[in-house]
């Protein structure tokens, strides 16, 4: 039994470590990414320590209570393993997210009845389970969780994110059929390897992206840019330039590092402000770009106007120009705008500096 507990868990177990180590020794992705990926990880490690359990202990009549507590872990885990995927994928909402955690509250606090009256899961003598009234409550919730990773996909494409969006279609179809398999089938340890997969190959995407920013700011380099712009044009956006203020004043009188510092402000800010949807892009020296897709003028706006005062708290100011794209129109014009309206306002704040 030993002998077949570690060929099926040892590779997922070398791949789960793995992961975590280069989580705590990377930093290519953001905190709260990264954090996620700490969530997804561990959740993995768990549910394969309960399979191992399941698997040493169902059917020989020992260990009842600790088989039931396993049951329990396993069922309230199973569908959540996808929360930080769908987290990841910064396109859903904070009412669908905060649904989605009720929902993984409730499904947990099924299970651990079910320990003691077996609504859900019951366990014989010889410690067999068999499944009882309530227990297609986190087979339904799993669904649930599934058809959101679904539409992030969907919302990942329509933005024109169209790599991403393959890949979480792909993992959305990986992890209902190693469901399917799991549950009918009775094959052990796919769910949790899927889900270790599932990790590794979105953080290995995460980190690839990387490659692609700026490596200062953070933010996504003049290349993607150009190249964002050219595959989102098909939709409607807002194209938002930002200018900060006084940068060679600041780099002549106290120095680059201190022009570092205020290039820094403008990034950090601004990661701060934005939805998750829109796409940041350092252009060269002191200029920004923002791509805000599926936006309204007003939400537009208030972003903008936020921005700025989060820039100003950090005791600098930008310059913003902004425009909306709809399918059709001239790019390059409305860039040119853009930047005349952001260099208005430039001169409006010097002006009113002189004042």
């Amino acid at each position: 039994m030993i002998r077949d507990v570690v060929q099926m868990s040892y590779l997922i177990i070398v791949a789960n470590l793995s992961l975590f180590l280069f989580l705590i020794f990377n930093s290519t992705v953001s905190t709260k990414i990264k954090n996620y990926f700490m969530i997804g990880t561990a959740i993995s490690l768990v549910m394969l320590i309960c399979n191992i359990i399941a698997y040493t202990y169902q059917g020989t009549g020992e260990n009842l209570t600790l088989l039931k507590i396993n049951a329990a872990v396993s069922y309230s885990i199973s569908g959540p393993v996808i929360m930080p995927f769908i987290f990841i994928s910064g396109v859903i909402g904070k009412r669908v997210k905060r649904t989605l955690e009720i929902l993984a509250t409730i499904n947990c606090i099924v299970c651990i009845i079910s320990i003691f009256n077996g609504c859900v899961f019951q366990f014989d003598e010889m410690g067999n389970q068999t499944l009882k009234t309530f227990a297609a409550v986190p087979f339904i919730f799993s669904f649930m969780y599934l058809c959101v990773l679904l539409s992030a996909s969907l919302i990942k494409f329509r933005l024109g994110l169209r790599l991403e969006s393959i890949f979480l279609t792909v993992l959305s179809a990986a992890i209902f059929s190693a469901t399917l398999l799991n549950t009918f089938l009775h094959f052990r340890y796919l769910i949790s390897g899927m889900a270790v997969l599932s990790c590794v190959f979105y953080y290995l995407f995460f980190t690839t992206q990387t490659l692609t920013r700026d490596a200062m700011t953070n933010a996504l380099n003049r290349h993607c840019f150009y190249r964002d712009i050219l595959t989102m044009k098909k939709h409607q956006m807002f194209v938002i330039s930002i200018d900060l203020n006084g940068l060679k004043q600041i780099n002549d009188n106290l120095g680059h590092d201190e022009g570092d510092k205020a290039i820094l402000a403008v990034s950090e800010s601004t990661f701060e402000i934005i939805p998750s949807r829109c796409r940041f892009y350092r252009m060269g020296g002191d200029e920004f770009e923002i791509l805000f897709p599926s936006a309204s003028r007003s939400d537009t706006e208030i972003m903008m106007q936020k921005i700025k005062e989060a820039v100003h708290s950090r005791g600098y100011s930008i310059a913003m120009g902004c425009g909306e794209y709809k399918k059709g129109m001239d790019l390059d014009e409305l860039i040119k705008e853009i930047d005349a309206m952001m260099y208005e306002d430039k001169a409006r704040m010097k002006a009113l500096q002189g004042l």
